[in-house]
């Protein structure tokens, strides 16, 4: 689902500061979000949607640090208000790219990573930009601490495939299965709006938790080793 633009958000961004990051090549600023993702242990989301998920646990978990990260500048000036409003200290945000992120950033820092109702770019031609396409998944098994796990929700079938084949294929560990899920039954998770519309429409939501282990990162090794 795209997101129009909203001149509004755009301008937010641009002048409130105290709970975003920039991706800049400015070392202070980096320096600023390695140290609060070392602050405490840190998880990230990719896409915040409208942001009720990210505050949520946020808000539940005041122990744990939660950072952000959106590249459409409606969503992130929409969510960093929503994170401004909400009065929480453990969550920060950057509108930028993932792949930016991922290059600043050194191995093994973070706790998760959670893909909730990510866009699945059902045309073959846009596979790369799917979060669970395999330039993705290398990506979040550098960034991950091992042992540390995807969080993934979605409502769409044919991503729900796609992404299951694919983590198979790059050996993460699937360590919690289900295409009838219900987060209200789960503690360490929290509703999206699209969740909360889906559920109420009777779709049903398939969950996955998935581990980054020594097979994970050896077999990325070798993928990467077959195409040079």
């Amino acid at each position: 689902m795209r997101s129009r633009y909203k001149p509004w958000a755009v301008e937010y961004l641009k002048t409130n500061t105290k709970n975003e990051f920039f991706l800049n090549e400015d070392a202070i600023e980096e320096e600023k979000i390695l140290n609060f993702i070392k602050g405490r242990d840190t998880y990230l989301e990719i896409g915040p949607g409208r942001g009720q998920f990210i505050l949520s646990i946020a808000a539940k978990f005041p122990n744990y640090n939660f950072l952000v990260i959106e590249l459409d500048k409606s969503i992130a000036g929409s969510t960093l208000k929503k994170i401004d409003d909400s009065g929480l200290t453990n969550v920060k945000l950057i509108a930028g790219d993932f792949y930016k992120l991922s290059k600043i950033l050194k191995k093994d820092l973070f706790c998760g990573v959670f893909l909730n109702f990510s866009d699945p770019w059902p045309k073959k031609r846009h596979e790369k930009r799917r979060l669970t396409s395999p330039a993705f998944l290398v990506e979040y098994s550098k960034i991950l601490k091992e042992g540390s796990c995807i969080y993934y929700k979605t409502d769409n079938d044919g991503f729900y495939e796609y992404s299951l084949e694919m983590f198979k294929e790059y050996k993460w560990k699937i360590l919690y299965q289900n295409e009838d899920y219900d987060s209200a039954k789960e503690e360490f998770d929290a509703e999206t709006e699209f969740e909360t519309r889906y559920k109420n429409e009777g779709i049903k939501i398939k969950r996955l938790i998935l581990e980054n282990t020594k097979e994970t990162l050896k077999e990325i090794v070798e993928k990467k080793e077959e195409t040079n």
